[in-house]
């Protein structure tokens, strides 16, 4: 399991970033007449996503001494670290891929992040961030595979089961792991009965893979429009925790994705991007009773929002 991720070490990360990070509220809404949705939205995060806790919470602990930071990201971490850098007044060198999308990219460079781009696989990303860290003497910020990283990830899973109760199924988005695995170690002391699912594109199940498998599949580099779920392999240190506390996990289509961001837009008042609307597609699709819904992120494309835009209008106009 991952390295010292309790519920304990996942309280103290809540007590370290209280002062950086929004607690985010937990929104009702009732779907048919047997299910009802409590949805967590990081997307109203400052950066727009959730991963502004885990990297608070690994980057509040280091000497102040540090020279500085390294990270590599497809978008929201990289944006997470830059701020945390930023208001911590470090140094922050974020290793993005080619075709991260612009705003995502903007928006780490507003921080004053420097940025060094490298070609999308992400197996490149790593590489590249780990040659810096050693030629630079900086510290490495893992996007997940960190056990300080994960406890922060897993104070969204903590806050959503405090506020909501009792919650029978909990949906969140997979990718590298450490958000799933931080908030099903949570869930799992709190609530042991509630099933966990989670949720990733039909173009990037590796997990379901590896699941099936019994061990780590790595799988080609992902084409879905889902930026922020396209790693090609559970991390190694998240991976011992997905196999303990997932109960299954559930694919999304595009189309569905796109969906469901035009649900959160007509319905909800929320902007969401295709990783950030993952786990809100299945359980509109399979819901029942009490369903915590994790929305990890609101940093979409243009054309992607104005394509759910479109399709949350032809749901208003026809019903």
């Amino acid at each position: 399991m991952l390295r010292e991720l309790s519920l304990a070490t996942i309280r103290e990360a809540r007590r370290r970033i209280a002062p950086y990070v929004l607690r985010t509220p937990v929104l009702h809404r009732r779907v048919g007449a047997d299910t009802e949705l409590l949805l967590k939205p990081e997307s109203l995060q400052s950066t727009g996503a959730f991963k502004l806790r885990g990297a608070f919470n690994l980057m509040l602990t280091l000497p102040k001494s540090c020279p500085g930071v390294v990270a590599h990201s497809s978008g929201n971490h990289a944006q997470a670290v830059a701020r945390a850098a930023r208001v911590l007044r470090l140094r922050a060198v974020i290793v993005i891929p080619s075709d991260v999308p612009e705003l995502k990219r903007a928006r780490t460079a507003a921080d004053g992040a420097e940025i060094v781009t490298v070609e999308p696989d992400g197996d490149e990303r790593v590489r590249r961030a780990d040659e810096i860290a050693r030629a630079e003497n900086l510290v490495p910020v893992p996007p997940y595979d960190h056990p300080l990283v994960a406890a922060g990830q897993g104070t969204a899973g903590l806050e959503l089961l405090e506020d909501a109760d009792v919650i029978d199924r909990f949906y969140a988005p997979v990718s590298g792991g450490g958000l799933m695995a931080g908030c099903a170690v949570a869930i799992h002391a709190l609530s042991p009965r509630t099933e966990i699912i989670a949720v990733e594109p039909a173009d990037g199940n590796d997990t379901k893979l590896s699941l099936a498998a019994g061990e780590r599949r790595k799988i080609p580099p992902p084409r879905t429009i889902a930026d922020g779920l396209r790693m090609r392999t559970p991390g190694e240190l998240t991976w011992p925790v997905l196999q303990r506390h997932v109960a299954r996990v559930e694919l999304v289509s595009d189309d569905e994705l796109l969906d469901a961001m035009a649900f959160a837009l007509r319905e909800l008042r929320l902007v969401l991007e295709p990783s950030g609307a993952a786990s809100l597609a299945v359980a509109l699709r399979e819901g029942r009773g009490r369903c915590g819904v994790l929305l990890s992120g609101g940093n979409p494309e243009p054309a992607l929002l104005a394509e759910a835009a479109r399709r949350a209008s032809l749901v208003a106009q026809h019903g």
